[in-house]
């Protein structure tokens, strides 16, 4: 069964073709999948002296997977990084640094900056959420060499042999439980198809978009199927020899088509304009949750019950995300976009994803 598809960007002008609809929606809800990944779910108080108790436990306490969300925001950026420049655009390399380094350091510096005093220890290079943002900046340093491979041997190629320098890396641990077990020199490496295959996906797009028909989507499928595989590879993680390394890595070929499915379906009903504008603050809420806690115990605010304890932290944290959206982020974002518009030849904006 096929439906015909419009394009809701068409009546905006070309402009606003460039901005994928949707990916900030995503974006929010993965980044709220990392929150609820690393500072628990709901309090259930499961009583774990037998075994039923034990299993529901292990159960509830992978329903949220932050490396998997993770993985999915490796194969977003991909995307929104080659999505400009998917028809041979040409890359202006000083204005292209310049905007992607101001954009994540500026607000990395701030939140290692209001880290310390907290006592919370954000390094860039092992052992803490930093890591995958050096992964990122690695990425976007190394993109205009990928683009250059991929006008001569294409994406598939790149790909392929992206897949294979990954699982060399895996072979130098096989039983390394987390993602980021390598080191800063091949973390990289390991998440590098993940990234590619947003790169893939960015140049699938305008093949997607031209069709006249698309094929019935159930995205409610592709959603459940996603949460339940997160699910898979933090169980096999925690529970069996088979770790993260090995499964999120093949997870991010299951995210490949769920976001292909997720473009579509957006292009074909709008996302709510609440939660596009909450996702902008995705980065900021990425960096800033575990912040949210220990800022909480720092002002020794109220102890509550464990649940009303939980719901209190939550809301603190996800509030002091937007302070920091609105202080740091957002401006840096601003500053990012001034100082390469200023830098670029014909000082022309574009649009951005």
């Amino acid at each position: 069964m096929t439906i015909n598809i419009p394009d809701l960007n068409a009546k905006h002008g070309k402009a606003n073709r460039e901005r994928v609809r949707g990916l900030d929606t995503l974006r929010f809800f993965l980044a709220l999948w990392v929150v609820f990944g690393h500072l628990g779910i709901f309090p259930l108080g499961i009583n774990e002296n037998n075994i039923l108790g034990k299993v529901f436990a292990g159960i509830y306490g992978n329903i949220f997977s932050a490396p998997a969300a993770v993985i999915v925001f490796f194969v977003i950026s991909g995307f929104c990084i080659h999505y400009p420049f998917r028809n041979n655009k040409k890359l202006l390399l000083i204005p292209y640094f310049t905007r992607r380094h101001l954009r994540i350091w500026v607000p990395v510096i701030a939140t290692i900056l209001i880290g310390l005093p907290l006592g919370v220890k954000l390094t860039l290079l092992q052992n803490s959420i930093l890591w995958s943002l050096l992964a990122e900046e690695i990425y976007y340093l190394v993109y205009p060499g990928l683009l250059f491979l991929r006008r001569r041997v294409g994406w598939r190629n790149i790909l392929i042999a992206s897949y294979v320098m990954a699982v060399l890396v895996i072979l130098r641990d096989p039983s390394a439980g987390n993602y980021p077990s390598y080191g800063p020199y091949l973390n990289w490496v390991l998440g590098l198809p993940c990234w590619l295959l947003g790169c893939c996906l960015a140049e699938k797009t305008d093949r997607l978009f031209t069709s006249v028909t698309q094929p019935k989507i159930n995205i409610w499928n592709w959603r459940l199927t996603a949460w339940f595989l997160s699910f898979v590879c933090s169980a096999l993680r925690f529970h069996s020899p088979i770790k993260y390394p090995w499964t999120l890595t093949l997870f991010a070929i299951f995210a490949f088509f769920w976001l292909e499915k997720e473009i579509l379906r957006y292009r074909a009903k709008a996302p709510v304009p609440l939660l596009e504008k909450a996702g902008k603050g995705s980065y900021s809420i990425y960096l800033v949750h575990l912040l949210g806690p220990a800022l909480y115990t720092y002002w020794s605010l109220p102890v509550f019950s464990p649940v009303m304890h939980w719901f209190m932290e939550i809301i603190f944290t996800l509030l002091l995300c937007y302070i920091f959206y609105l202080l740091v982020e957002k401006p840096s974002h601003l500053l990012a976009r001034s100082v390469a518009e200023k830098l670029s030849p014909n000082s022309s904006k574009t649009a951005t994803i």
